[in-house]
């Protein structure tokens, strides 16, 4: 995680902003999370070593996170979706209701306020980051409007060609805007010709596989650094306690023998390689689908035990009822055959229970092209573990 901040970091410092893309589960959520608390309270970084030579016990120490923009910063979270408008990221009128009667007031959206913020000399920010969250969920296009100019850097303050904003729905008088209300419950007037601060820094998620979700427009992703989130089984080594080198190929001989966090990782391995052929990359599942699989439980009195292997099994087991099935389905919608191979279903173990097969009717006489409806954890356990053992082939 910490080298793709590095990598945020790196964007923000060579003026550019940046987006994150990938499959659901590879932790984007989670890496800007870990940016947004890293930004409150500096972390240390995993890059360089300091040497304190007052200090016989511990002489070497990690430098803090090294913050590429001007600090204190001032942080926010916001998530696009289908409802989500420019009123809310730029500018909206808002009803204002008096003894008087109702008049439209001007409004600062999440963009325009963090400008207004900078803007401030009672601020005690010195930049501004937005975060924010499926990017893609919203018209990001009819979001940012004419403000998609001002996330390139160079039409800012002090940018080779500042531009002024432009803010038309504003009525001005003396050089001054009406008055905006802003979210802090602060008001502000933009002067005339005002231009956008430089210190406004954006990271965005961006989930790739989303049928649900508007692409993002090609002007609008120029404005970015890309930065990939991919499926990442050392995450899963890791989480586990894994030994990576023992976690080897299954075969003939020790497919009955795997445990079920070796069955989990091979699973996910085989899974990705082959989604990622049939229908690209972008399509694979990510390793937090695996997570909640653990390896211990703490018990009554707050000791941490392994759990039982039988536990796991079907924790796998739910996972995959939960999770990873169902995007399956959902990512071979209309290829019915593909799936079918992929699930072993005409080529099962040799010997005993296999819990996928084709769909029959009632007296066996008719054979579909389709899974029979089947929850894995409601089967035996043995099933179970022979199954998914069996599917890592």
């Amino acid at each position: 995680m910490s080298e793709k901040i590095n990598d945020i970091l790196s964007s923000w410092k060579s003026g550019r902003n940046a987006l994150l893309y990938g499959p659901p589960a590879t932790g984007k959520t989670r890496l800007i999370s870990e940016l947004f608390e890293a930004l409150r309270s500096r972390p240390k970084s995993d890059r360089g070593i300091l040497l304190d030579v007052t200090d016989a016990q511990k002489p070497f120490s990690r430098p803090e996170l090294d913050i590429t923009i001007p600090l204190p910063a001032k942080v926010v979270w916001t998530t696009f979706h289908q409802s989500y408008g420019y009123e809310d990221f730029v500018l909206g009128l808002r009803p204002d209701i008096t003894a008087s009667g109702t008049s439209l007031k001007p409004w600062s959206g999440v963009f325009l306020d963090a400008a207004l913020e900078l803007a401030d000399s009672n601020s005690e920010y010195r930049s501004v980051v937005i975060f924010i969250d499926e990017i893609n969920r919203g018209n990001a296009a009819r979001i940012f409007g004419e403000f998609m100019t001002f996330l390139d850097f160079d039409y800012r303050e002090g940018g080779s060609v500042p531009l002024p904003v432009p803010l038309r729905q504003l009525a001005y008088e003396k050089g001054l805007s009406e008055e905006i209300r802003r979210p802090s419950s602060k008001t502000a007037k933009i002067p005339d010709g005002f231009t956008f601060p430089k210190h406004i820094y954006i990271v965005a998620t961006m989930n790739s596989v989303d049928r649900a979700a508007v692409p993002i427009d090609s002007a609008l992703a120029r404005r970015f650094d890309r930065i990939e989130m991919r499926p990442n089984l050392n995450v899963l080594v890791t989480h586990w306690g894994l030994d990576a080198a023992s976690v080897t190929a299954p075969n003939t001989d020790n497919w009955e023998t795997l445990t079920p966090f070796h069955t989990a990782y091979l699973l996910l391995d085989r899974l990705n390689v082959a989604i990622a052929s049939d229908l690209g990359p972008e399509f694979e599942l990510g390793h937090g689908l695996l997570t909640p699989i653990r390896t211990s439980k703490f018990d009554d009195t707050g000791t941490e035990i392994p759990i039982e292997e039988k536990f796991a099994w079907r924790s796998l087991a739910k996972a995959w009822d939960d999770v990873l099935f169902p995007q399956l389905e959902d990512r071979y919608s209309g290829r019915p055959d593909q799936l079918l191979e992929l699930l072993h279903v005409e080529s099962p173990p040799p010997t005993g229970d296999y819990a996928w097969a084709l769909r029959t009717t009632t007296g066996g006489t008719v054979t579909a092209r389709t899974l029979a409806p089947v929850r894995m954890s409601e089967l035996d356990i043995d099933v179970i573990k022979r199954s998914f053992r069996w599917l890592t082939m």
